[in-house]
């Protein structure tokens, strides 16, 4: 395989083109999903608050920090969070190219490669990294940041600890850096560690220099950070309720399931991520997917035995090529947190081959390389492939313009799911305005099986806007009844609507103590703080009326509701000056930052 040499820098200008134009089409996408429970409803973002940030969530800590700087940035203009998010995958893919070439140079792999063709073996790895749909929901779900950066964290961690390997040991101290960091982005990277034993024991096959229990001193210190994961859980005991995926804002399939029939379900699930990775067509946002229901379910046992095929078929090729077998080991490793006995809310996502598909990458560019035997068929083929996954991107990208498009795309590949209704309800309710669309999704969601307490009380509230309180009040009853049995959000959710009918029927103490619950159930919603001053008000309560909304505006200082309700306040008791310094002070922060509202 002669040939000119591609130079890094052609390289990295090919990966940052291809990613540009693979995902040019997502800067005017909007907010999706619980983008809006962790962004715009995060109170901790603006003004950014690091005591409050770190002890909402450590385990996420640098991610919101991204999310941070985007706010101050531009405010809430998704362009600027589409943007960071593209810089993020485009820099993830560039470390990819490094790594890749890193690992050509290690003892195993010298040779495996000629020289010349090194870097053009990497870029078409690292392109397919860039290009491939199944990365979509990683890169364009802005929330799922989180995952894209992890990776770069995690990948970087690992190129560096190998160039320690060959003979730099100032990378050593970055390598245990970037794996810190790894760990305080996003959960996944808890499998690092591992990925660097099994990176030393693949490429630096031990010697008389270099013998294992060296080896085992030199990741010690790896193993040891291990522990910040598991001990910010025991730290932060509520984690629990929270860990598994940020996307628990709907209920979810697997939320009751058992450890056991999680795990034969990701047989299954796993399978699937395959066929996503070879095929990747009919991708979905929030597939339908059934639990399995034990060992006797023929589809488990076949899944299974895929899986353990693919795994030992791999190790028939491993003294010809390793690098195969070692993309294989990645994807079972990387997904063995999210895929394995610890249920999350949500059996499948697609996001959670990201990490992954750096494994996949190598196994398909050591595949390619191993059977085109020239560097012009394996640049034609690669090539072809990797514009054809570009021109999926492209396409996959438009699914993500709209809640409108997003959720229609999934009621045409999910169509038994409550899921997709609700939310797609939810589209018109809350940007259209238009409630009795709302009601026909909301409806179709209940026909779907759809019987949850957020779903009920979403339609309690639909009722009330068209007017029919009798319809309001007895899916509200039918909402209370379900909440017992589901999360203690939705519960408070259930509490403040109540508040509502409370009110009309005259029942002041009853109507207190409802949103006393929900605030100690949800204690970061500001208007829960402005509903319990209005009733303090009408209590004659005036000290705790006056802290109430005080508390209002330093939950959620850009909001205006809390400064308008205590400025009204104390204007009706007269002191006009009070009044107007609650206003003066709204300004203030509203010219201090004023990006924040102008978005």
């Amino acid at each position: 395989m002669n040939s000119k040499p591609l130079s890094t820098r052609t390289c990295f200008l090919l990966i940052l083109l291809f990613g540009i134009a693979a995902y040019s089409n997502t800067f005017t996408g909007s907010f999706q999903f619980d983008d809006g429970l962790n962004i715009l409803e995060n109170r901790f973002l603006y003004p950014l608050d690091l005591g409050k940030l770190w002890h909402d969530y450590p385990l996420r800590f640098i991610t919101n920090l991204s999310f941070a700087f985007n706010i101050y940035l531009a405010g809430f203009s998704t362009w600027s969070f589409h943007l960071l998010n593209l810089l993020i995958h485009i820099l993830t893919s560039c470390i990819v190219f490094n790594l890749t070439r890193t690992i050509l140079s290690t003892p195993s792999m010298k040779n495996r490669v000629p020289p010349a063709q090194q870097n053009l073996f990497a870029l078409v790895a690292a392109l397919l990294f860039t290009t491939h749909p199944v990365q979509t929901q990683a890169v364009t779900y802005i929330v799922q940041r989180a995952t894209s950066m992890a990776t770069l964290f995690y990948l970087t961690a690992l190129w560096m600890y190998l160039k320690t390997r060959l003979g730099d040991p100032r990378h050593y101290r970055l390598a245990l850096c970037c794996t810190a960091a790894a760990m305080l982005t996003k959960e996944i990277s808890f499998t690092l560690p591992f990925a660097i034993l099994l990176s030393e024991l693949f490429f630096f096959p031990p010697s008389v220099e270099d013998p294992l229990d060296k080896k085992i001193l030199r990741w010690i210190p790896f193993a040891a950070l291990l522990l910040i994961i598991p001990l910010l859980f025991l730290m932060n005991g509520y984690l629990l309720e929270r860990s598994g995926g940020s996307m628990n804002i709907l209920p979810s399939m697997a939320k009751n399931t058992s450890r056991w029939n999680y795990l034969l379900t990701q047989f299954r699930v796993e399978r699937t991520y395959l066929r996503l990775l070879f095929f990747p067509v009919s991708q979905c946002l929030d597939y339908d997917y059934r639990l399995s229901s034990g060992w006797r379910d023929p589809d488990t046992w076949a899944a299974f035995s895929l899986l353990w095929s693919v795994l030992i078929l791999s190790f028939a090729f491993f003294k010809k090529n390793r690098l195969l077998t070692f993309g294989v080991l990645w994807f079972f490793l990387t997904l063995s947190v999210e895929s394995s006995l610890i249920p999350f809310p949500d059996v499948i996502y697609e996001h959670r081959l990201y990490l992954p598909m750096f494994g996949f990458a190598l196994f398909l560019t050591s595949l390619l390389w191993m059977f085109l035997r020239s560097t012009q068929w394996f640049t034609a083929v690669s090539l072809s492939l990797i514009v054809v996954f570009s021109g999926m991107t492209y396409v996959r990208n438009e699914v993500w313009k709209d809640p409108f498009t997003l959720w229609g795309d999934v009621i045409k590949k999910s169509p038994h799911k409550w899921r997709p209704y609700f939310a797609l309800g939810i589209a018109f309710a809350g940007e259209l305005k238009d409630i009795k669309t709302a009601l026909l999704f909301f409806n179709k969601a209940l026909k779907a099986g759809g019987y949850t307490s957020v779903l009920l009380t979403n339609m309690a509230s639909a009722y009330s806007q068209l007017g029919n309180s009798k319809a309001s009040a007895y899916y509200q009853k039918q909402a209370l009844a379900y909440a017992d049995s589901e999360n203690y959000l939705s519960r408070g959710i259930l509490e403040y609507n109540q508040v509502v009918y409370l009110r009309r029927d005259k029942k002041i103490p009853e109507a207190i103590d409802s949103l006393k619950k929900a605030i100690k159930a949800n204690p970061q919603d500001h208007l829960f703080h402005v509903q319990l001053g209005e009733l303090y008000v009408e209590t004659g309560q005036e000290n705790a009326a006056a802290a109430s909304f005080r508390n209002a505006i330093d939950l959620a200082p850009l909001s205006r509701e809390g400064y308008d309700a205590l400025a009204s306040f104390y204007k009706k008791k007269g002191d006009q000056q009070k009044a107007v310094d609650v206003m003066v002070e709204y300004l203030k922060f509203k010219k201090k930052h004023k990006p924040l509202f102008e978005n």
